[in-house]
């Protein structure tokens, strides 16, 4: 047998478990969004801290060798190779 009013009772329970999580959605969304504005808003004064027109650039220069410096090794043009001495040295 049909019971409409034990229908109706678990509808409105049914109705007022949604409203409740969806209530505790709303609240947590809202705060997610004041504490995201709270947060840039410090990152702000932070930003006005820093001042760019007082920052120091240095600039690196490297020196490269210039091509008669690298010319200027003597390379083993030997087919056999070039022999090593016991001091070191190349035997060109």
């Amino acid at each position: 047998m049909l019971k409409p009013f034990q229908i109706l009772w678990e509808l409105i329970e049914f109705g007022l478990q949604a409203l409740f999580l969806y209530g505790l959605a709303i609240i947590f969304c809202i705060g997610l969004v004041v504490y995201t504005i709270a947060r840039t808003g410090e990152d702000q004064e932070i930003r006005k801290e820093w001042n760019p027109k007082q920052a120091k650039i240095e600039y690196i220069k490297k020196v490269y060798p210039t091509p008669e410096e690298v010319i200027k090794k003597p390379e083993c043009i030997r087919p056999a190779g070039c022999r090593v001495l016991e001091d070191g040295t190349v035997e060109y």
